[in-house]
Formats: C-alpha cells, structure tokens, sequence
C-alpha cells in the first residue's frame, strides 16, 4: 500500500514538473515572439498587425539635378547693338630739329569784356594754340593734350595759388578737374596746366574754363574752349587778366 502511495506521489510530482516545463516553453516562446514583433515594427512601422502606425508622410521631390548655366557665352546668333564710329586716322608730324621752343608770357592787351563785373576775364589774345615739342610742357610730344596758361592781376603781375576750373566732357567722358596757378611752372610764374589725353582729339565747347576762389564760388565767366585733333595745336593757352 505504501508502495502504491509512494509511486502516485512520483507520478504526480513528475506531471506537475512537466507541466512547469511546459509553461516555461510557452513563456519563453511568448517571450521571442513579444520581441520579434518590436523588431518588425522598428524596423518597419506600418507593418500590418502595428494598430498605432505614424502618420504617411507625402512624397518629396529628389534633390535638385545641378544643371550649369552658362552666363558668359554669346547667343547662337549675336547681333551687335551699336557700331563704332571710326575716328580719324592720327597723323603724326614729324617735329622739325630747329622749332624754337614756344614760350608764353604776359601781355598789355585788352582783356575782354566783362558785362557781368566778374573780376577777371580771359585776354584778348587768347586763346592760343601751341605745339607740345621740345619739352615745353613734357616729353609726351603727340602723345598728349591739355590746356594751360597763365593768370595775371591788374598790373600784369603774375598771380599765384588762383583755382582754375574745368569742366564738361572730351571723347565722351566727363571732366570736373581743377588746377592751380603756380603749378605748372614750365608754362610760367603764374603757370597752371590740365593733362586732358594722350592723344589730340577734336571737340567744340563740350569744355569750359572758370576762375573760382577758394570757397569755389566763380570770379569769372565760364569760358567755352574747343580743340583739335592734330598734333600742331595739341596745347591750348588761355591767359587771364583781371579787370577790377
């Protein structure tokens, strides 16, 4: 009777032992499968059993495909907008070895008259036009053109530190350049001297000439000058003399 009790007892002890196999079987099953299931919708949040999948986002273009522009190139057919006006061929003068060097100095002529009252007023005698040889003003002989001379009071007196004004436009750039007498000391005590080209160009009073004091206010009337393009008259003289 013992023995019968004794072997129920292992028998029972056996299925109970089984049964808890069991179960930890299905737990470590359930177990796997709990984290296979994180893993998918990790690695896929729309997953078809994922009950709480996030928002379809809406499509998006590719980034940009660089495509070069070219800016600096001409059109297949390039049709120019303007056509430049040729200018006159420059003709050189040959600078004969025994020209005297010119010089300019201060006359007793009349001054012009001065309807306005200004102070001073260009001399009857000017302007004069020179050729730059010699070294008179420089070295640049044909090279070169500007505008010179001299300011004198109303003894004939040379007159040093005076403003000279010039203004207006030569080959069509703007010119506003101012000098002072005393300067250009070639030309003479009173000297003063604009550098206007490196070449002679023609132009009729697109340029004008004006005394001013040091506060820039105008002691004479604006002179209107023209030059030319040739290499004997490639140095313009205007002398001024005071008249009150």
């Amino acid at each position: 009777m013992d023995d019968q009790q004794e072997s129920q007892g292992s028998l029972v002890r056996g299925l109970f032992r089984l049964f808890l196999n069991c179960l930890t079987l299905v737990l470590l099953l359930a177990t796997v499968s709990v984290a296979c299931a994180y893993s998918l919708v990790f690695i896929n949040p729309y997953v078809g059993f994922n009950r709480y999948p996030p928002p379809t986002l809406p499509p998006t273009l590719g980034p940009p495909t660089a495509t070069p522009t070219p800016e600096n190139y001409l059109p297949t057919v390039w049709t120019p907008t303007s056509t430049p006006t040729p200018t006159e061929t420059l003709t050189l003068t040959p600078v004969p070895t025994d020209t005297p060097t010119p010089t300019v100095a201060p006359t007793n002529s009349t001054p012009t008259a001065t309807p306005t009252g200004a102070p001073f007023a260009i001399q009857t005698d000017s302007p004069t036009y020179l050729k730059n040889t010699g070294g008179f003003v420089n070295d640049q002989e044909c090279k070169w053109m500007g505008v010179g001379g001299q300011v004198f009071d109303l003894s004939g007196n040379p007159i040093k530190l005076q403003a000279v004004h010039l203004e207006g436009q030569i080959g069509g750039l703007p010119v506003s350049i101012d000098s002072l007498t005393g300067s250009a000391s070639k030309i003479g005590e009173a000297g003063y001297l604009f550098n206007l080209s490196d070449h002679p160009i023609a132009s009729t009073a697109t340029l004008s000439l004006q005394l001013r004091d040091t506060a820039g206010l105008p002691l004479s009337e604006k002179y209107p000058i023209t030059t030319y393009e040739s290499c004997d008259r490639n140095l313009l003289v205007v002398n001024w003399r005071q008249v009150r």
